[in-house]
């Protein structure tokens, strides 16, 4: 794995996945296709880092994957959201998702209501 990957990882989780160390060594494109995806999430354009961030957390929530919502939730903070802006996500997720989507934003909700938000999981 290219180091400057290696880094991003680190930066961003604290950790580089294991799978991502495989998976790069076999396959070496897929640094590069790895680089497409975080460019095109992290850069703003015509919607800004921070909103992409609160799409995923929804579909995070859709998927009912806690770890993706409070990741996705802290990702769209550190872009700028606001804690309004990320409560309006999770109402719009409860009405699209109802309860079971809701219930995967369990721990990004105490999050809110703790202040944490610059926390890990």
């Amino acid at each position: 794995m290219r180091k400057e990957l290696s880094d991003k990882f680190k930066k961003k989780m604290g950790f580089t996945p294991t799978i991502m160390e495989i998976a790069t060594e076999l396959d070496p494109k897929l640094i590069t296709f790895y680089d497409f995806c975080d460019s095109t999430i992290q850069d703003d354009s015509a919607l800004p880092s921070k909103i992409k961030m609160l799409i995923i957390m929804a579909m995070g929530a859709q998927r009912h994957c806690k770890e993706c919502v409070v990741s996705a939730m802290r990702g769209a903070y550190k872009k700028g959201a606001t804690e309004a802006e990320i409560l309006d996500a999770i109402r719009c997720i409860a009405v699209a998702g109802g309860a079971p989507a809701l219930s995967a934003c369990k721990d990004a909700l105490q999050m809110l209501k703790d202040k944490k938000l610059d926390q890990g999981c």
